[in-house]
């Protein structure tokens, strides 16, 4: 099962508040972007339907990017809001992965626990640094000027990552 970017993205929102932290627009990119990743070598499924384009400060989620753009480099202070379904214009915020479920939701959920844990407490210019690696998925996309990074190229690298093999 996969989520909008968004899901992913309030679930690590609500993660931060918990350890008493806020996150701005690069970490919130780059830890959806990990938990894609992760969730791709290890489930060998997409985690988000969006795709990933490769920006100058690494993998963007053109998605996340537009629903968090109006705090700039600031906090990020509210949860992405659903826009769509809404027939009085009003927004709800995206739901996060269901917590007390079973299966792909249980799974999601704690994968994504395991990201923020691995990757939570990093400066975001160090995640940026991360994502930049000679051999990255962002690295060889960016460098190709290509707009989208391929699910196969960020699956093969984690993959790798997984095996104890580089990054």
């Amino acid at each position: 099962m996969s989520y909008p970017a968004a899901s992913i993205a309030n679930e690590l929102l609500d993660l931060a508040s918990r350890a008493g932290r806020s996150l701005t627009q690069i970490e919130i990119q780059k830890l959806v972007y990990f938990s894609h990743g992760w969730h791709l070598a290890l489930r060998d499924q997409n985690l988000i339907d969006d795709q990933i384009e490769a920006w100058t400060y690494g993998p963007v989620v053109r998605s996340l990017y537009d629903a968090f753009k109006k705090f700039g480099s600031s906090q990020i202070t509210e949860k992405a809001a659903d826009w769509r379904g809404s027939p009085n214009g009003s927004s709800n915020c995206f739901p996060t992965i269901q917590s007390g479920s079973v299966g792909d939701d249980f799974y999601a959920r704690a994968l994504v626990q395991g990201v923020w844990d691995k990757y939570g407490m990093i400066a975001p210019f160090k995640l940026v640094e991360i994502t930049h690696l000679n051999g990255s998925p962002w690295q060889k996309a960016y460098s190709e000027r290509q707009q989208y990074i391929p699910n196969e190229e960020i699956k093969a690298y984690f993959k790798e990552l997984s095996a104890g093999n580089g990054g």
